[in-house]
């Protein structure tokens, strides 16, 4: 940074000594001649530098444009309340169901462990519809965190193993 910073700095010297007097040791006063060719190097970076103003507004207004537009989005909020619902038992259980089978689709610890809750439900549907939501997620990756299988019922982790994924210790 200083590097470059040095150069123009040089080079705004030298061109505001062209066509002064100056007095070498030997000889007599000479005209300071060709300083205004330093700038001669960075003429081609000339339109570089003109386009910087520019690109920085583009930045500034991309950071507008996120803080404006993206940051509001409800989807991770949406998501969270969600999986508050997924809990819920005052929510009714086939809406619980139809809930869990929903967020199969997502991958997210979250989204794992409150369907390892619905698992481990009351209601047979909701804990029904949660196994299969796990199991889904677990054959399409090929792998299950023991920590999350543990917390299953005997039977449901049974069911898991079957599935022939690998169980990968989370320590």
């Amino acid at each position: 940074m200083g590097v470059p910073l040095l150069t123009i700095a040089t080079m705004f010297v030298i061109i505001l000594l062209a066509g002064r007097r100056f007095e070498p040791p030997t000889d007599g006063a000479q005209r300071i001649r060709g300083g205004w060719m330093v700038v001669l190097p960075v003429v081609p970076l000339l339109p570089v530098g003109l386009l910087l103003p520019l690109q920085y507004l583009i930045m500034v207004g991309t950071q507008l444009a996120y803080v404006l537009r993206a940051l509001p989005c409800q989807d991770a909020r949406d998501t969270a309340d969600v999986l508050r619902s997924l809990a819920d038992p005052g929510v009714p259980a086939e809406q619980r169901a139809s809930i869990a089978r929903a967020v199969g689709g997502l991958r997210s610890r979250p989204v794992l462990d409150a369907l390892v809750n619905a698992a481990t439900d009351e209601e047979p549907e909701v804990a029904e519809a949660g196994l299969e939501a796990l199991c889904t997620i677990w054959q399409r990756d090929g792998v299950v965190g023991e920590d999350l299988l543990l917390r299953l019922r005997p039977q449901a982790q049974v069911q898991v193993r079957a599935l022939g994924v690998k169980v990968r210790s989370p320590w």
